[in-house]
């Protein structure tokens, strides 16, 4: 089930099995907000010639290099493609240069690992 437009097509709300009434209700609001936030991304990319999920794949290449120099350790954030820095242009996005490094390590709380399947 989904909103009946033929440009979207990536977002798709699918039947899902929760008991609790406010786990719907979030299920739902967050599809919605997929489908405002695809809506805007469609608008500002029309003159690209992209599709949202094309454009998303592209900007998903973006990433950060971790630098130590001099004792100081920090992430640097490279200049993304061609392609990249016109859809971060069209939504008025500019990337920051460099990101301070925190050390923060991030655990989740099921381990990950017990559930996979061995290849």
């Amino acid at each position: 089930m989904g909103i009946q437009d033929d440009e979207i097509r990536c977002i798709e709300l699918r039947p899902i099995h929760v008991r609790k009434k406010s786990r719907t209700r979030s299920h739902v609001f967050i599809a919605m907000l997929s489908y405002v936030i695809e809506k805007h991304l469609r608008e500002k990319w029309k003159d690209i010639n992209i599709t949202v999920e094309e454009g998303i794949r592209e900007l998903s290449s973006i990433n950060c290099i971790s630098i130590q120099a001099g004792g100081v350790r920090y992430n640097q954030v490279p200049e993304p493609r061609e392609l990249g820095s016109k859809l971060l242009t069209a939504l008025s996005v500019t990337l920051p240069k460099a990101i301070p490094c925190k050390d923060i390590h991030v655990s989740t709380r099921k381990k990950l690992n017990l559930k996979r399947k061995s290849k």
